[in-house]
C-alpha cells in the first residue's frame, strides 16, 4: 500500500469518527430538550413565572452573654433577621423581647457548643425557631425565614 493511500484511508476514518461523534452529540442534546417521553415543553411566558416572595432584613443589634462554662468567656454575636411581609412595625415595637430571648438562648451554652452550633448553623435555626414562637408566627405568610449572623466572637 502507498504512503498516498495510507493516509488517505486515515484521514477518512478521522472524518467518520468526526461525524459519529457529532450525531451522537445530537441526538444527545435533542433527548434533552425534549424529555425521556419525547414531548417538548415549551419555556414559561413572562406571567407565568411565580416571583419569589421579597425578603426584608431587620438588625436586631449585638449580644453579649456569659456561657455556661466554669471560666468566665464571653460569646458576642450580631444577629439580623431575614423576613417575608410586613413584619417590619412588629419586629420595631417588640425588638426588646427579641433581643432578651436571644441572650437567653446565648446563656444556656457553653463556648464548645456555641462554636459547633454556629459552624452547624444550629444556632441560626434555634434563634429563628425562638423568635418565630414569640411572634407566633410559625407558618403563617409574615415570618422570619433566616437568621444571618455575620459576627461571632468568642473570648
Amino acid at each position: 500500500m502507498s504512503p498516498k493511500t495510507k493516509l488517505v484511508l486515515i484521514i477518512l476514518v478521522v472524518l467518520i469518527i468526526a461525524l459519529a461523534v457529532v450525531g451522537i452529540a445530537y441526538v444527545t442534546s435533542k433527548k434533552a430538550v425534549t424529555g425521556p417521553d419525547g414531548a417538548q415543553t415549551p419555556p414559561p411566558l413572562q406571567g407565568e413565572i411565580e416571583t419569589a416572595p421579597k425578603i426584608g432584613r431587620f438588625d436586631l443589634g449585638e449580644f453579649i452573654a456569659t456561657s455556661r462554662d466554669e471560666e468566665l468567656h464571653y460569646i458576642k454575636i450580631q444577629v439580623e433577621v431575614g423576613y417575608i411581609g410586613s413584619l417590619e412595625k412588629e419586629l420595631e415595637e417588640r425588638k426588646a423581647e427579641l433581643r432578651d430571648c436571644i441572650t437567653n438562648i446565648l446563656m444556656k451554652l457553653n463556648i464548645q457548643r456555641a462554636k459547633e452550633d454556629y459552624i452547624d448553623r444550629f444556632l441560626h435555626k434555634d434563634i429563628e425557631r425562638e423568635l418565630n414562637r414569640i411572634l407566633g408566627k410559625s407558618t403563617s405568610e409574615s415570618r422570619i425565614v433566616s437568621v444571618f449572623i455575620p459576627t461571632f466572637l468568642i473570648n
